[in-house]
């Protein structure tokens, strides 16, 4: 990811500052009470967009002079073909375009706008002339406007496109009080602006352009935006482990998974090992190192090879790979489990029960205590294995571990999810909350399971 979204996915999750508040919100409030109207056409829902869009000094047809050569015009493209509007937010440097936001505006029956601006992005990297913009990967924002909805994405070139959602659908329609809609899309604004600002730094920092159009090359990319471990080249290295990349492990286009890849490292002469390379981003831009790193030591997760900061609000995480069942036995998730618990029932629930009991002797929560983040091992029949009287478990996504009283709620909670009676975003996890989660969806999922 790059460090502009990643600028960007941090401040989605951040709460508003006191004095970002009026603003965000004011600006947010007219785009609800505006964009759900019926608008003639696409031209005048993208000027109604911009009109209001333009308060908070983003408007998507101006530009930053401050890294432009005073020689280099800026131009702004707004292209129409086949009823669609793209508006480009680039700047001309002698016949390439750097594009720092490109927009698609669709009405809700003639099109999927992710698609189109996908399109239109790649159509843009075949127009950029210059070598060194696509050596840098030609970052762009892509905002994908459908009728009175709004979706924020990063793209970046490589050796093909990859279009990776920062928000889900966001929906501009009004709301009442300041906790819902309007607020979720005053955070997507404030965290638009902060990371075009660190696009805008970034062009700036490699000096795309320096004196009268003369470019440099990709050798000059400084090393803050040089992310090693990341797959790009398919090599892995920390510490004394060497490796590769293998595989990507989840649906891309399934915006509410952290991107996983899987990879074989090696430390010297040792025998190679399969890890899972995780790529976390939240508000808070952490790990617990320490509840994964506790309940490996007593059995009750995979081994933790590596947590590192890449960007504010980006980490990578290695880890062990449960390997799934494959006719021989392994792991499988216990939300994916298609035995019956019949008489296993209460042996799963005392042992997650020992678990929660552990962490709070450590004063510290998991957070998200689910079947999908607790794997069970199972033998080749897809049975669940016994060891003394016991379930073997591992408990898996520590992304909102930590102490109980200072880790929080994140800002986007999936309505689907039981959570304890209170949870919001930005509050406190409590002590007693994993207990309470897990008693909000144990019933049900052991109707179902136990039905089979």
């Amino acid at each position: 990811m790059h460090p502009a979204f990643c600028t960007f996915t941090c401040h989605f999750y951040e709460p508003l500052l006191d004095e970002d508040i009026t603003k965000y919100l004011l600006t947010s409030e007219q785009l609800c009470r505006v964009m759900p109207s019926a608008f003639d056409s696409e031209k005048a829902r993208r000027q109604a967009f911009e009109a209001i869009f333009g308060s908070l000094d983003m408007k998507l047809q101006s530009h930053v002079e401050f890294y432009i050569s005073p020689k280099v015009s800026q131009v702004s493209a707004v292209v129409e073909s086949g009823g669609t509007t793209d508006v480009v937010k680039t700047i001309n440097y002698g016949g390439g375009h750097l594009a720092l936001i490109l927009e698609e505006f669709k009405v809700e029956s003639t099109g999927d706008a992710y698609m189109r601006i996908c399109r239109s992005y790649e159509v843009l990297c075949g127009d950029a002339k210059n070598e060194s913009l696509l050596k840098f990967g030609n970052p762009t924002f892509l905002l994908c406007i459908l009728g009175p909805y709004l979706m924020v994405c990063g793209a970046v070139k490589r050796e093909n496109v990859h279009v990776e959602p920062l928000t889900p659908l966001l929906p501009m329609f009004p709301g009442f009080g300041t906790e819902g809609r309007v607020m979720q899309l005053a955070h997507c604004l404030r965290a638009l602006k902060e990371g075009t600002d660190k696009l805008r730094e970034f062009w700036q920092d490699v000096g795309i352009i320096k004196d009268a159009n003369e470019m440099v090359t990709a050798d000059s990319l400084p090393e803050p935006y040089l992310v090693s471990g990341c797959p790009d080249n398919g090599l892995l290295r920390f510490d004394d482990w060497r490796g590769t990349f293998e595989s990507r492990m989840r649906d891309r286009n399934d915006s509410n998974k952290h991107p996983n890849f899987l990879a074989k490292i090696r430390k010297g002469d040792e025998c190679e090992k399969q890890v899972v390379v995780k790529f976390v981003y939240n508000y808070s831009g952490t790990y617990s190192t320490a509840v994964h790193e506790y309940l490996h030591s007593i059995g009750l997760a995979p081994a933790l090879y590596l947590v590192k900061p890449l960007h504010r609000g980006l980490v990578m995480v290695v880890m062990e790979y449960l390997r799934p069942e494959d006719g021989t036995g392994g792991w499988v998730e216990l939300d994916k489990f298609e035995g019956s618990l019949n008489t296993k029932e209460h042996v799963v629930r005392e042992k997650l029960e020992m678990i929660i009991k552990r962490l709070q002797k450590q004063k510290m929560v998991h957070a998200d205590l689910r079947p999908t983040n607790i794997m069970i091992k199972v033998d080749g029949k897809g049975d669940m294995m016994i060891d003394e009287n016991e379930p073997i478990l591992s408990v898996v996504d520590f992304d909102w571990a930590g102490r109980a009283g200072e880790v929080c709620y994140q800002p986007l909670l999936n309505p689907n999810v039981p959570w304890p009676t209170g949870a919001k975003a930005y509050k406190e996890i409590g002590q007693d909350d994993d207990r309470v989660l897990l008693d909000n969806w144990w019933g049900a999922f052991v109707e179902v399971k136990t039905a089979k």
